[in-house]
């Protein structure tokens, strides 16, 4: 009876189990439901919805800080974002101050590689000083991420040119000394020994020079003489121009130059030494001369020497020594 009696009660238990509530909600057990919001699929479609990182700039380089306008640095920039190939940029010079900002548009530019800007065409920027940045859109709208390390800034200073200089005054010619009669050394002896007349006068206008003697128009193979004593230092033949000629430095410290001597008729030779009246060359009409004539210069400070050295009027000398 007693194991009959413990039959029946366990049977009765087990039914009141059967017929109790179902547990509440969130207290766990097989009628627990998850909120629809938490968990799972939702959390993987929050990171794809993320925005996506910023670009950043690598490498930017501005060489040299110091320009003169119009001159422009040269600018080099890096910029990385994952998930593209391109950026847009632009570089903007932005004035300390007063001033006008200055932007060079660049377009579109790649990710991942050094890029070295070139100006566009006609972009000026003022003289003064200015930060140079680096401006960027990339994926998603997003701008540059100015990191300490590269910012995508840097100062510059943009000088003013130098001032053209003044055009140089135009060169007035030097007046051509004139040594006064009473400076001719005295005992000279006219240089041309024979008849003869004045022709074309010192100064008198050429083409494209002036006359540096005076003509002595004399016949053919008339001699030519040394007016001083001195030494002889040129000898030589100017096609065109003087023809056949000497030169000789006197003691008096004057230059004379004896031009279109007759052809064959130079008797002296450089370094020789010569007096009063001993013979040169002959009257003729070699280089550029229409008829026989001696043109006789005189020369201060040497005869092309120097800057220092000058032609002077011969007339004097030659009305002093014409006895």
């Amino acid at each position: 009876m007693r194991s009959m009696s413990t039959g029946l009660a366990g049977v009765a238990l087990l039914l009141g189990l059967l017929a109790s509530p179902a547990i509440a909600d969130g207290t766990g057990g097989v009628s627990y439901t998850p909120p629809s919001s938490a968990g799972g699929s939702q959390y993987g479609s929050a990171l794809k919805n993320a925005p996506p990182p910023r670009p950043v700039a690598r490498v930017f380089s501005v060489s040299p800080r110091t320009v003169t306008a119009p001159q422009l640095p040269a600018v080099t920039f890096r910029v990385d974002q994952a998930g593209t190939r391109s950026v847009s940029a632009r570089v903007v010079f932005w004035p300390e101050g007063s001033g006008t900002v200055a932007r060079a548009d660049l377009g579109r530019v790649p990710t991942g590689r050094v890029v070295a800007v070139t100006w566009p065409k006609g972009l000026t920027v003022a003289p003064g000083k200015y930060l140079v940045r680096l401006t960027v859109k990339g994926r998603g709208g997003q701008t540059l991420a100015r990191r300490a390390g590269a910012t995508g800034k840097s100062n510059l200073v943009v000088q003013a040119p130098k001032p053209a200089p003044a055009p140089a005054p135009a060169l007035t010619p030097a007046p051509v000394p004139v040594v006064p009669a009473t400076a001719v050394p005295p005992g000279g002896v006219f240089p041309v020994q024979g008849p003869h007349t004045y022709g074309d006068p010192f100064g008198a206008q050429r083409n494209g020079y002036t006359h540096q003697g005076q003509d002595v128009l004399a016949a053919e193979g008339t001699p030519n003489v040394a007016p001083l004593t001195g030494i002889v230092t040129f000898t030589g033949y100017q096609d065109g121009g003087a023809g056949y000629y000497v030169v000789m430095h006197a003691v008096a410290g004057l230059d004379f130059f004896f031009a279109h001597c007759q052809k064959g008729s130079t008797v002296v030779a450089p370094g020789q030494a010569v007096n009063a009246g001993q013979q040169l060359c002959s009257v003729g009409h070699t280089g550029d001369a229409t008829g026989p004539h001696l043109h006789f210069e005189v020369w201060v400070n040497g005869w092309r020497a120097s800057k220092s050295s000058a032609p002077v009027d011969p007339l004097p000398y030659l009305q002093a020594w014409d006895h």
